[in-house]
């Protein structure tokens, strides 16, 4: 008899297509274990999931969807893009008490942009006694996490392959104490985040085991503080390829930076009843990028031709007032500070239109 796997996986019906490279390669390469994949969602019917079930009956695994009430989240946590997936993913915060069944004592958290390498049994059985958590090591974090994390006197915890206790904190935490901590989160770094979060709550209780046969991540960011060699050598011995976004939140989806892992997920995509989406929604999102590129554009060109205006109009006024009504060349010093005061306005001016069309 296989043993069971409990795995966390949140999305909703707009997103959840990305999930199908993350969903079948845990399936597929876990074969040895017996999963119970509990996609917590705020919209989505077993309708929306028919491939993935197929999948799940194939290899002898089950997917149960929990019920994510996102209006109970947007009025508890605090999100920079309440659009973005870390609304749904903060369903976390409601996991362990309200949402898993009684019978789940441990589960382990995935995200939709990861590819499953390699067999979790060894790792999802980690002895947990006397801890909250397990998670990758913070060897493959950026620098500047790993330092926030010490100014906020917390643990830093990796979510993706993070493996939770779910008895233990069910008995010493309430969901009250978890928004608690959130909320001060929030006040220190401007929004929520569940990595920083239950860093602090589990603070000297969180095993961490080596990344380097744990989780890697794979971005621009990791790229540069880590190196192409190492990356590609922590594909041979992680069990999961976590592709965090970067400033242009590049994705295997969103190739604006390509990263050595992602023909490991094209290589689920392209077999997916949602290639054709991949393709035709990345078009999407390039076409987004230009419109933004052009608007931007726009407002340089506005910049330039203002300035331009600003200082014929500067010349003009002073050699009028000089030729014409007698002024003396010293007055030019008064001219140029009112022009220069009035460059400054038209700056802010700008500042706040162009803060009230969202162009950065």
């Amino acid at each position: 008899m296989k043993e069971r796997m409990n795995v966390y996986l949140t999305s909703g019906k707009r997103n959840f297509f990305y999930c199908y490279p993350a969903i079948k390669s845990l399936f597929i390469e876990n074969q040895d274990s017996e999963i119970y994949l509990y996609l917590v969602s705020e919209d989505l019917e077993e309708t929306d999931i028919a491939q993935e079930q197929a999948i799940a009956r194939e290899c002898g695994h089950h997917i149960i969807i929990l019920r994510f009430d996102v209006e109970q989240a947007r009025k508890s946590i605090v999100c920079k893009n309440p659009e973005h997936w870390p609304i749904g993913t903060l369903g976390c915060y409601w996991m362990f008490h309200e949402l898993l069944p009684e019978d789940v004592d441990r589960i382990l958290a995935i995200e939709a942009d990861t590819v499953t390498v390699g067999s979790l049994s060894q790792y999802y059985h980690t002895d947990l006694n006397g801890y909250y958590a397990a998670s990758p090591d913070p060897e493959h974090k950026p620098a500047n996490h790993r330092k926030l994390m010490e100014k906020l006197e917390g643990d830093t915890l990796t979510f993706v392959m993070s493996l939770y206790n779910v008895k233990a904190i069910r008995e010493d935490f309430s969901v009250a104490d978890i928004l608690e901590t959130d909320a001060w989160v929030v006040e220190q770094f401007g929004h929520s985040q569940q990595e920083l979060t239950f860093g602090i709550l589990f603070r000297g209780k969180i095993k961490f085991l080596p990344g380097k046969m744990t989780c890697v991540e794979e971005n621009r960011q990791a790229m540069g503080e880590l190196g192409y060699d190492y990356i590609r050598e922590c594909e041979g011995s992680c069990k999961i390829l976590h592709f965090s976004s970067f400033v242009e939140k590049e994705k295997p989806w969103n190739p604006v930076c390509v990263m050595p892992g992602y023909v490991l997920w094209w290589k689920y995509a392209i077999e997916s009843p949602y290639y054709k989406q991949y393709i035709t929604e990345q078009w999407k999102i390039y076409d987004r990028k230009i419109a933004e590129i052009a608007a931007i554009k726009k407002n340089i060109t506005m910049k330039n031709l203002l300035a331009a205006s600003l200082v014929i109009a500067f010349l003009g006024v002073c050699l009028a007032g000089i030729l014409f009504c007698g002024l003396p060349f010293s007055s030019v010093w008064v001219w140029g500070a009112c022009f220069g005061g009035a460059g400054v306005c038209s700056v802010i001016l700008r500042k706040i239109m162009m803060w009230l069309q969202k162009v950065k």
